[in-house]
């Protein structure tokens, strides 16, 4: 099948193929700023991901390796190459657990929460930025229509 012809059905687009190909275009819109902001910190994409994890954990912010992994979507050995990365950039600090001697705990330092609340402002600035030129409330009916979409599409069949 020729590439143009993927998605089209009677020449013309799938809806839910045109819907798939819009998400795409937007999600890499939104991780193109991201990503941008963390390379300006000399972080890849993981350890930025491994960071707000973190951060986003609440009460001490700190999570299981394996809580890390399933939540940045890493192999256990890429969760901790970067955590190896953070401690050594002095972002995360690793304490053993001592309900669980095999465990231990990723804990963000000050310093970590410090710069990744630099990059989530400067991500939201920018983001804030660029939606505020679509016509008013455009944003909130795309999100609850995408969240309507995505709650649909995630229920069992």
């Amino acid at each position: 099948m020729r590439a143009e012809a993927a998605g089209r059905r009677g020449g013309q687009q799938v809806p839910s193929m045109e819907l798939a190909q819009l998400a795409g275009r937007l999600c890499a819109a939104l991780d193109a700023t991201t990503n941008s902001r963390v390379a300006r910190y000399g972080l890849t994409r993981a350890d930025y991901d491994v960071l707000a994890a973190l951060r986003s954990a609440g009460g001490e912010l700190r999570l299981k390796p394996t809580e890390l992994a399933a939540r940045c979507r890493l192999s256990s050995g890429g969760t901790s190459n970067v955590l190896r990365r953070m401690s050594e950039s002095g972002y995360v600090v690793r304490e053993a657990d001592l309900a669980d001697g095999r465990s231990a705990w990723a804990q963000l330092t000050e310093e970590g929460l410090l710069v990744t609340t630099r990059i989530q402002d400067a991500v939201a600035a920018v983001q804030e930025r660029r939606l505020a030129l679509l016509p008013p409330g455009a944003v909130d009916a795309l999100s609850a229509l995408l969240a309507q979409a995505a709650d649909v599409l995630e229920a069992p069949e």
